[in-house]
């Protein structure tokens, strides 16, 4: 409470002595001072900025060129906003992060819930991701919400105090949103509708936001409850050291400094460009003479995970500070090593994790220890759960050239070899990788494709004409070697939706047909996934019988449509692949026999439930046959055991002898809580019996006449 009082009347004197003193006639930047008992004021950016930079004139490290930098009149950083827009839309929107009654929107604008705890913090970078995502094609959703924040009587987005149980939690998540959304605000600026009122109030309020962020401790002293030392950027080492609290010179300060420095170009404010100059400053002093992220390599267990995610932040910056006629590939950081090189590394790194072994092995993110990988081959590490996470390892040098487009155009130009522009990065769990990142507010191709759409555009439509020759003649040599093939012909297809620890559910029916290696879905019924999409999936089946279905499905919802891969044997009749986490797409289908005209007609059915040598009729109606398809009258059908809606999940077919194979959803014991799928085969002229995989009491029968 004392420090309370102290600060409340320092703040008045402050204010009255500090106003308007500095030389070019501007008022002062206030900051809390790093105890949090007085304001610390300011004319170019934040006071620990300055104090940490200003020590590099005699310790060896090289000068902050960047600070030469100066803002530019009308900034624009998009060449063709329109392509820009356009590839927005190709991004998936990661709906699942929004689920369970999240409320991305909601919770963001009011912070409520505050971020206090792991589980929370969770959420809030779940969600902060979504919106990331989300309103690349909206960019209204981040404008209203930093509008209710500048709009608020009392700044919703506040850090609690050092003693507060949320400080640690809400420390990192709150100014790293802050810096993202900077990102995010600073290159859709013009698209966001404000009145002149509002845009003011959301540029001060984000410019003060910036420039009073100092990066204070947010990590205790176990022992003795006291914050632990800031880093030191004279001394590599001082990030591994259990005594140092990283955050204050690691990717916080990154995500901060790349709004700070975007922003401040937009707004052409060279205070707030300067200060994130300096703060990038002191994350860059942490980056060695071989380009290897010391702070980040040093994270256990993480090494690979937290150095190759921020990596990110060179491509962006390099197409940033592109716009203002620098190249920032060539840029040399403050020990030495140019930022091209700090990418090479990071490549390197991904082939070969142990590369930063000497430094991992301090575990300075503990829950994961170095010990637990380091003697892992690459192989194995990449099948961890954390390694899985890491990289999307089964696409190769796809995800790192998406990333570093640039880079790898000038330096590694034996990488760009696929169609960049469409790759999504889906990992295996179904989520797409690093597109929606809650570290970056904007994802460097996005500014790479908008900036070069010509070249990325052509990149792509040769690759696919290269795709599309190759595929043909593979499809030419499949063709000829299946045109007489067993597997050609029409096939009743099920479609069913499998959650771990429940029963398969029955979505619905169609027709698929196979025919010299390619197939394609009837795309009819009102079922999900959508019947457009079903249609539009790419089949391909292979000589043995091995079938591979690919595209866009959107099981969960219409909203939320995912990349699939479905695989199977045309043998088995099953193809299934995987939805999301723990959630199986299952299609099962069986060929249908060949028509005979012969059969086609009107005939009247009788079904009956049958046990112990009783039966019981239970249903009658109508059926007609057409080339040898079985289907069921509307207007002529009974069940008196359950709703005659049931008869809708009929399929049935005819061979030229007679044979009837098919199969119905039935209820037939009177039941609204249990149905079951029957299995129907028997000649046309006798009993046609159907059992169900789940009911070992009941069969069931038909009996046709032919009117």
């Amino acid at each position: 409470m004392k420090k309370l009082f102290l600060l409340l009347i320092l703040s008045f004197f402050s204010a009255q002595s500090f106003a308007g003193s500095c030389p070019d006639g501007s008022e002062p930047v206030r900051s809390i001072s790093a105890d949090g008992t007085y304001y610390v004021f300011n004319c170019s950016g934040s006071a620990d900025s300055s104090n940490e930079t200003s020590s590099t004139k005699s310790n060896g490290l090289l000068p902050d060129t960047l600070k030469q930098i100066k803002v530019v009149k009308d900034w624009e950083p998009i060449a063709d906003f329109k392509a820009l827009k356009e590839y927005a839309k190709l991004v998936p929107i990661p709906e699942w992060k929004n689920r369970d009654n999240r409320n991305c929107i909601e919770r963001f604008t009011n912070v409520n819930p505050y971020p206090a705890d792991n589980t929370l913090h969770a959420i809030w970078s779940h969600c902060q991701a979504y919106l990331h995502a989300v309103s690349s094609t909206n960019p209204q959703i981040i404008g209203d919400i930093l509008l209710s924040w500048a709009s608020a009587s009392k700044d919703p987005m506040f850090v609690v105090p050092f003693e507060h149980p949320a400080r640690q939690v809400a420390g990192y998540a709150l100014p790293s949103t802050i810096g993202t959304f900077a990102q995010f605000y600073a290159i859709w600026y013009d698209e966001i509708a404000y009145t002149p009122d509002e845009r003011q109030r959301v540029d001060d309020y984000m410019t003060g936001k910036l420039l009073q962020e100092n990066f204070p401790q947010i990590y205790k002293d176990g022992k003795e409850n006291l914050p632990l030392n800031r880093c030191d950027i004279n001394d590599l080492s001082s990030v591994y050291s259990e005594k140092t609290d990283t955050a204050t010179c690691g990717n916080i300060r990154k995500k901060v400094a790349v709004g700070e420095i975007m922003l401040g170009f937009r707004l052409e404010n060279q205070t707030l460009l300067d200060k994130g100059h300096d703060d990038l400053y002191v994350v860059h002093a942490f980056i060695n003479e071989d380009g290897i992220d010391i702070n980040l390599a040093s994270k256990g267990g993480n090494t690979v995970n937290y150095s190759w995610e921020y990596t990110y932040y060179s491509s962006l910056l390099a197409e940033i500070y592109d716009s203002v006629g620098y190249d920032y590939l060539e840029h040399t950081l403050p020990r030495g090593a140019k930022v091209h090189e700090h990418l090479s590394f990071n490549y390197r790194l991904l082939k070969d994790f142990k590369l930063t072994a000497q430094w991992a092995k301090y575990d300075t993110v503990m829950w994961l220890p170095y010990s637990q990988i380091k003697n892992l081959s690459q192989e194995e590490y990449q099948k961890t759960p954390n390694g899985r996470l890491a990289y999307s390892w089964k696409a190769g040098d796809k995800e790192f050239v998406k990333a570093h487009t640039k880079f790898v155009k000038r330096y590694m130009p034996e990488l760009y070899t696929f169609d960049v522009k469409n790759y999504m990065g889906i990992n295996i769990a179904g989520y797409n990788s690093r597109d929606d990142s809650p570290n970056f507010g904007v994802h460097p191709y996005m500014l790479h494709i908008s900036n070069n759409p010509l070249e990325e555009n052509l990149n792509t439509t040769k690759i696919e004409l290269l795709r599309q020759a190759k595929l043909q003649e593979e499809i030419d040599q499949c063709a000829k070697a299946t045109s007489d093939s067993g597997f050609n012909g029409e096939y009743d297809a099920k479609w069913f939706f499998h959650s771990t620890g429940y029963q398969p559910i029955f979505k619905g029916a169609e027709k698929l047909t196979l025919n010299k290696c390619q197939g394609k879905f009837e795309g009819i019924g009102d079922f999900q996934p959508s019947k457009d999409l079903r249609k539009d999936l790419k089949i391909m089946f292979e000589e043995n019988g091995l079938i591979k279905v690919s595209g866009v499905l959107d099981f969960a919802s219409q909203e939320d449509p995912r990349n699939i891969e479905l695989k199977g044997s045309i043998n088995s009749g099953k193809i299934n692949g995987f939805y999301g986490s723990g959630s199986q797409i299952i299609v099962e289908f069986s060929k249908k026999p060949k028509p005979s005209e012969l059969l086609d007609g009107r005939y009247s059915f009788e079904l009956f439930r049958y046990a112990e040598d009783e039966a019981d009729e239970i249903g009658n109606g109508i059926i007609k046959i057409s080339n040898g398809q079985i289907t069921i009258d509307e207007s002529n059908r009974n069940l008196q055991t359950g709703d005659s809606d049931f008869y809708d999940t009929f399929i049935g077919q005819v061979d030229k002898s007679g044979e009837v194979s098919g199969s119905v959803k039935l209820d037939i014991i009177s039941s609204k809580e249990r149905s079951e799928f029957y299995n129907f085969k028997g000649l046309i002229s006798e009993k046609i019996w159907g059992e169900s995989p789940n009911e070992d009491f009941f069969k069931v029968y038909m009996k046709l006449k032919k009117q």
